[in-house]
């Protein structure tokens, strides 16, 4: 009766684990596209580079609001523990200055994915 129990804890951990590093990369893909938009590039760059840092299936949605500033959200779905009952969708949102000279190549409320 414990055998199941453990393996059902361990499963869950190891996703848990998973979600964890899927998370970080999201985290690092948002502020690499922020600064990136910051600077002016284009909106199709910066979802590249979300691509190759949160892997193919995460998704870019880039605001260039007013102010002076960039908003960005990545978002991407990661498998649960049993692929029956689906699992998480994760997201990281930055926000970052637009530079001087720069002219932010995102329309306000653009997006841009993977696919």
């Amino acid at each position: 009766m414990a055998l199941p129990a453990v393996v059902v804890v361990l499963a869950f951990l190891l996703a848990g684990a998973a979600a964890g590093a899927a998370q970080l990369n999201l985290e690092k893909a948002a502020q690499a596209a922020v600064r990136q938009l910051g600077r002016g590039e284009t909106k199709a760059a910066a979802a590249h580079t979300v691509r190759s840092i949160a892997g193919d299936e995460a998704v870019l949605v880039a605001d260039s609001g007013s102010g002076g500033w960039v908003a960005v959200r990545v978002t991407a779905s990661v498998p649960g523990p049993w692929p029956e009952f689906g699992g998480w969708t994760l997201a990281a949102e930055a926000t970052g200055p637009v530079e001087l000279g720069a002219d932010p190549a995102v329309p306000a409320g653009a997006g841009s994915g993977g696919r």
